[in-house]
């Protein structure tokens, strides 16, 4: 049900794409000035560099040998990987000051487009909140403007700590991929395996971040909580009966959704479908986050013009209106 009210609202609210994808290329071009200025000197000593010519043409051999079914490339290929990152690791030693400037900016980088780009999804938010309401539109400068300070302040803890959870993921990500290459003997079925578990895991983690996080935005919004007592009220959902299985469910098939459509649809359209799919992505994520809100806190809410959702134990005779102060 989470899912498909927040896919109807996604579809009610079509227009905020075209919004969203201008205010994600405005971000996006400022992280690539960013990058421009700050990392281009050591991607372009590290790509033209002997090693790394050579691990990226010893992934395409394997995608090749995947599609045509080439056993003896590999059966080999777990040990010409663990050589090959060998010589990259060699390669990252000598030039360690580098790569060391490298990451700390590339980090600054992220970090300033994370952080640009939550107070856009926090104004879209709002934006959300005001159709499922009353059923009102408001321009997006206003929205963003008027939740810029509880924006901000939300990102300054969200970022950081999204970013520290995420490093831990791909750090188990990457233990995983490197055990399971290890303990089967069968290399075709251990590369399989360990790309399969290693996606399956990244998913699920981002799934549970999602889930736990998903409250808080909403009752700053929403309810106009201070980021303090929106955590607390984020919290005192727990709770409820079925809350979690059931967000952690919907924002995993959305998370595995939401690869599946952009990497088909790219190499479908050649990219171009990724103009409508990527801010779409963002979309229904904030509309999950606010039916899921919405539904456990037993608040009525516009699904469409002329469509209402009310809780279950409220009456149907009751007039969707008298809770508006006209």
């Amino acid at each position: 049900m989470l899912f498909k009210n927040s896919f109807h609202l996604l579809i009610d609210n079509f227009a905020l794409n075209y919004k969203m994808l201008l205010y994600k290329v405005l971000v996006w071009v400022l992280g690539i000035a960013l990058s421009a200025a700050l990392l281009y000197p050591t991607l372009h000593m590290l790509f033209t560099s002997d090693a790394f010519e050579g691990t990226v043409q010893l992934f395409r051999d394997f995608l090749k040998a995947v599609t045509s079914g080439d056993y003896e490339f590999l059966t080999g290929f777990a040990d010409n990987l663990r050589a090959q990152l060998d010589v990259l690791s060699e390669f990252f030693r000598e030039k360690t000051g580098s790569f060391v400037f490298f990451f700390v900016a590339l980090v600054l980088v992220w970090l300033v487009n994370r952080f640009l780009g939550g107070i856009g999804n926090f104004a879209f938010g709002g934006l959300i909140d005001h159709k499922m309401s009353s059923y009102a539109k408001i321009p997006f400068m206003n929205a963003f403007i008027g939740s810029l300070g509880k924006a901000c302040l939300w990102q300054l803890i969200y970022v950081p700590l999204s970013f520290l959870f995420n490093v831990l993921v791909l750090g188990l990500c990457y233990v995983v991929f490197v055990f399971l290459l290890g303990v089967i003997s069968v290399h075709i079925v251990a590369t399989i395996a360990a790309l399969m578990v290693s996606v399956a895991l990244l998913i699920a983690a981002q799934a549970l971040k999602l889930t736990l996080c998903s409250e808080v935005v909403p009752a700053m919004v929403s309810e106009k909580l201070k980021l303090g007592a929106a955590i607390r009220r984020s919290f005192s959902f727990r709770g409820a009966k079925g809350r979690f299985g059931a967000l952690f469910s919907t924002y995993l098939v959305t998370a595995m959704l939401i690869l599946c459509v952009n990497v088909l649809f790219a190499i479908a359209s050649f990219g171009a479908a990724l103009l409508i799919t990527v801010p779409m992505s963002y979309i229904i994520l904030i509309c999950i986050q606010f039916i899921g809100y919405y539904t456990y806190a037993k608040k009525k809410y516009f699904l469409g013009e002329e469509q209402i959702v009310a809780p279950k134990n409220e009456k149907k005779e009751e007039n969707f209106y008298d809770s508006f102060d006209l």
